[in-house]
């Protein structure tokens, strides 16, 4: 049975784990210098752009760029321009995960962006006698730029496992809602919150923290990952929240021609 928990945890943050634009409202003779401190806010990039904590952005990296993204030391997240709309990924664990995805973004204007990804692979291959399919689809949408933005997305997730897992199933479903929002507030910190809903399981994730850029072309994410979830053995809506640190590195490997 604890088995069976430690499976069912471990899974819900791993689904969580597979991230508004600010309009110019200028006066006429503060133009220039309004201008110049923004030219000055943006002069550092930010090289972790495709996604928040633990929910995704529209975003995808620029072809033939590389990212890496280590969550709290047990997910690594490796992906690959393929070109500057589509992203090829690779999500390993601890656990023994191996999952395989592919997003696409297709940009509706400088502002808004839609992106669809799939994904497909094995949760727990180092554990013996146990197998633990997962399949997902997700569409996210994202108004903002790099720096300030706010983002939406639904995805449905099936899993076929060997075990009784959820409501003593071995098949079953989810059906996810995501938000996220960052805002810039310096040259090298933002602020950035974001979470999970399921529908199906009534059970919610969130994160809520800082990043702090680090040069050019690195981002460490330090916040804390709230969560509630319903007890359906009881068949009944108790909420037992729990808080967990959160902490990731992000590192963007631009081409160089």
């Amino acid at each position: 049975m604890k088995l069976i928990h430690l499976v069912g945890f471990t899974l819900s943050v791993f689904l969580t784990a597979n991230i508004y634009a600010q309009d110019d409202y200028v006066i006429t003779d503060k133009k220039n210098a309004n201008a110049s401190l923004k030219k000055d806010i943006y002069s550092v990039p930010n090289p972790d752009y495709t996604s928040y904590f633990i929910s995704p952005t529209a975003y995808t990296i620029t072809k033939r760029d590389f990212r890496i993204a280590n969550n709290d030391l047990l997910f690594l997240k490796l992906t690959y321009g393929l070109s500057s709309n589509t992203n090829i990924s690779l999500n390993t664990s601890l656990f023994g995960s191996l999952i395989g995805s592919v997003k696409h973004q297709l940009k509706v204007d400088e502002e808004k962006s839609i992106a669809l990804s799939a994904s497909f692979g094995e949760f727990f291959m180092t554990l013996k006698d146990t197998s633990v399919m997962f399949s997902g689809v997700d569409a996210c949408f994202t108004l903002g730029n790099h720096q300030n933005n706010l983002s939406f997305g639904t995805g449905f997730w099936f899993i076929n496992s060997n075990i009784e897992m959820i409501q003593n199933k071995k098949q079953f479903y989810a059906h996810s809602i995501n938000f996220g929002i960052q805002s810039q507030l310096a040259k090298k910190i933002y602020v950035m919150v974001d979470g999970y809903y399921f529908t199906n399981y009534s059970m919610f994730a969130g994160a809520a923290g800082l990043k702090f850029i680090i040069k050019t072309r690195y981002a460490l994410n330090l916040g804390v990952m709230p969560m509630l979830r319903n007890d359906i053995r009881n068949n009944r809506y108790d909420i037992k929240p729990f808080v967990l640190p959160v902490a990731s590195f992000r590192m963007l490997i631009e081409r160089r021609d």
